[in-house]
C-alpha cells in the first residue's frame, strides 16, 4: 500500500497533513472516525490534537473471524479513533446503550476488492451515529468505496478521495453496480492561482458533518 514503508518522521508528517485536511473541511462539532491498528495508539492522538480534532475515545471492531498475522496471536479486532472538531458541541444520534465494541463480520476475503476493505455495515453505523439524512460525509481514503455505498443506503451525500487510479475505478464500478446508474466522469478541480486548490476550498458549499476513513 502507498506510504506503508516510510520513516517514523515521514509518517508523522503525513499524519499531520492528513488530519489538517480533515480538520480544514470538517464543520465545528463534526465527528471523525479514523480506523487503524493498535500500533497507531501512540502516534494518532498528538497530531489530532494539534489540528483541533478532539480524540474522545477508541472503538473496537470485533471482526468475528480472526486473520493470520506474522505475530504470535491472530488478529481479530481493529481500532477506530473517534472524536470531533473543536469549536462547537458535537451531535450524537446513536442509542443511549451504544457501546464502544462493535461486533460485525469482516468482508469475506474471497470477495474483497481492497486489502483493508471494511464492511458497509461498519460505515453505516458511524454514519447514522454522527449525521442526519441529507448531510455530508467525507472519506479521505476512499479505498473500496464502502463509505460511498453506506451513504447511498442512508441517504447522505458522500465525498471521497482516492489516490490510486485502480481503486478509483473500483469505487466507480461498485457504485454503478449498487445503484444501477452510470457514473459521470468529470475533470478534477482547476488550479487556483496557479496552485492546487486546498481541500477546504473545494468543499466551500459542502462542508462535511462527519469524516471517516475506510
Amino acid at each position: 500500500m502507498a506510504n506503508d514503508f516510510v520513516t517514523d518522521e515521514a509518517f508523522d508528517e503525513m499524519l499531520l497533513a492528513w488530519f489538517q485536511n480533515a480538520s480544514r473541511a470538517l464543520n465545528p462539532g463534526g465527528s471523525f472516525y479514523i480506523w487503524g491498528g493498535y500500533a497507531n495508539l501512540g502516534n494518532y492522538p498528538g497530531p489530532l490534537n494539534a489540528v483541533g480534532l478532539y480524540f474522545s475515545q477508541g472503538i473496537v471492531w470485533d471482526k468475528q473471524h480472526p486473520v493470520l498475522t506474522r505475530k504470535d496471536f491472530m488478529g481479530a479486532f481493529e481500532i477506530c479513533f473517534y472524536g470531533w472538531k473543536e469549536g462547537a458541541g458535537h451531535k450524537f444520534h446513536g442509542p443511549n446503550n451504544a457501546t464502544d465494541l462493535w461486533h460485525l463480520k469482516k468482508v469475506n476475503p474471497q470477495s474483497m476488492v481492497h486489502l483493508t476493505e471494511k464492511p458497509v455495515e461498519l460505515a453505516v453505523r458511524a454514519i447514522q451515529y454522527s449525521s442526519l439524512t441529507g448531510q455530508n460525509v467525507l472519506d479521505l481514503f476512499g479505498g473500496s468505496g464502502s463509505t460511498l455505498i453506506g451513504c447511498e443506503q442512508t441517504n447522505r451525500k458522500a465525498f471521497l478521495m482516492e489516490l490510486d487510479p485502480l481503486y478509483c475505478d473500483v469505487i466507480v464500478e461498485r457504485w454503478e453496480k449498487f445503484t444501477g446508474r452510470k457514473a459521470e466522469r468529470i475533470s478534477p478541480p482547476a488550479e487556483a492561482n496557479g496552485e492546487t486548490a486546498l481541500l477546504g476550498e473545494t468543499l466551500d458549499s459542502a462542508s462535511p458533518d462527519i469524516v471517516q476513513t475506510q
